[in-house]
């Protein structure tokens, strides 16, 4: 074999081509094959792809991969993902305090790689050290969030503990660890989870009215009504000091602008009508939900909805309406309904023009918490004069126990 490397050595001196070799490589032996690169012979690139074919071979072939990566490694020292290859090489031998000064270097040679700082924190998740695993995953994303999907993917595939994660994994004060959040709502079964990295959210100064209106709404659907009305009261009540008591309907009297989901007022705009709050027109306060038909159609509405949790008792509800020159005899008025077909009632309706009118409705509940849902509604009218236009506008509305 030693008098082979020296014919073959002595031909590519005097022939030097790397296709030759290129063609030869794949029919020798990988002893030679090194003893041929290490004399520089062949090229960095070839030195790699040697590497990378006899990757996850036997141990004597990954031997010579490390061998191969260690002299393309001394080539250029100042590559870190050379570092990252040698210290790959290492982790599949074995040597892992070896490796673990080999991504040191990749890190200190490379502190603004996203690549380096993903395959050090592939690095220990492989060791099982999931804290500095994070923590350098947090740092690619400070350098790349676009890539947050594929970073929470791995957090959650892991199952590592939510705190640690918040805490190592997302750059720190930033928009990731909301984001975050939601990813948790939307891909993770666990609510201990989504309520542990709420409290976290909370105490950084992080849970926004946005966020917990998606926190609300997930816990609805969940049937926690009881924690949901919490988190709600303790994140937005600030807008609404009557919230819950003794007022249930939270911004009741449109004081703040409506988030549109959590416990709010929540509305969509159908073609050919306008839907907002009115901060010149109020029955109490300085505001009111004004809701403007065009006009165009004979429609059902129901798209102004307000859901609250309810328990057993006897309640009254109460709004005022005023209306300008609302047309058909269809008129606005209150649909309350609750999931379980225990409440379906239905307030008076108002068309043409009125000031300021009250609506009530007094009920009793029995049975479990509940969430029950407010709509502002109207049917569509079988008149030939059907097409709705006018103004209405909605302020004061409550629902208290009796």
């Amino acid at each position: 074999m030693q008098k082979i490397t020296v014919i073959l050595s002595a031909i590519l001196a005097i022939f030097p081509s790397i296709t030759y070799l290129a063609d030869l490589r794949y029919r020798i032996d990988p002893t030679l094959e090194r003893s041929v690169c290490q004399n520089l012979v062949c090229s960095d690139e070839l030195l790699l792809e040697s590497a990378d074919r006899l990757t996850a071979g036997n141990q004597r072939d990954e031997t010579f991969a490390l061998a191969n990566l260690e002299e393309a490694l001394r080539r250029n020292v100042a590559s870190p993902n050379r570092w990252c290859d040698v210290g790959e090489a290492l982790l599949r031998l074995g040597r892992i305090e070896k490796a673990k000064y080999c991504f040191a270097r990749a890190v200190e040679l490379g502190p603004q790689n996203p690549g380096v700082f993903w395959r050090t924190a592939q690095f220990y998740m492989r060791i099982q050290e999931p804290r500095p695993s994070q923590i350098y995953m947090g740092r690619m994303l400070a350098l790349m969030p676009q890539y947050e999907e594929l970073v929470f993917s791995t957090y959650l595939s892991n199952r590592r503990d939510v705190l640690d994660t918040l805490e190592y994994g997302i750059p720190p004060q930033s928009r990731l660890a909301q984001d975050y959040f939601r990813y948790l709502l939307v891909h993770d079964n666990a609510s201990q989870n989504a309520e542990e990295a709420w409290e976290w959210l909370q105490s950084h100064a992080l849970a926004d009215d946005e966020l917990a209106a998606d926190y609300v709404d997930l816990l609805s659907k969940k049937g926690e009504f009881s924690l949901a009305a919490e988190t709600w009261k303790r994140s937005a009540g600030r807008h609404d000091n009557a919230y819950p008591n003794p007022n249930l309907v939270f911004n009741g009297g449109f004081e703040s602008e409506p988030l549109r989901h959590g416990f709010d007022w929540q509305f969509s705009e159908p073609s050919g009508m306008q839907i907002g709050r009115d901060s010149s027109v109020a029955f109490s306060g300085s505001s009111s939900l004004l809701i403007a038909f065009g006009g165009d159609s004979n429609l059902e509405f129901n798209s102004v909805t307000h859901p609250v949790v309810v328990n057993p008792g006897r309640y009254h509800f109460k709004a005022w309406v005023r209306t300008l020159e609302l047309t058909t005899d269809q008129g606005i008025g209150f649909h309350l309904i609750d999931s379980s077909g225990q409440i379906n009632l239905q307030t008076t309706r108002l068309t043409g023009t009125h000031d300021w009118t009250p609506m009530d409705l007094d009920f009793t509940l029995s049975g479990p918490e509940r969430l029950l849902r407010i709509e502002v509604v109207r049917q569509p009218s079988w008149k030939f004069d059907n097409k709705i236009a006018g103004k209405v506008w909605i302020d004061g509305v409550s629902l208290v126990r009796s």
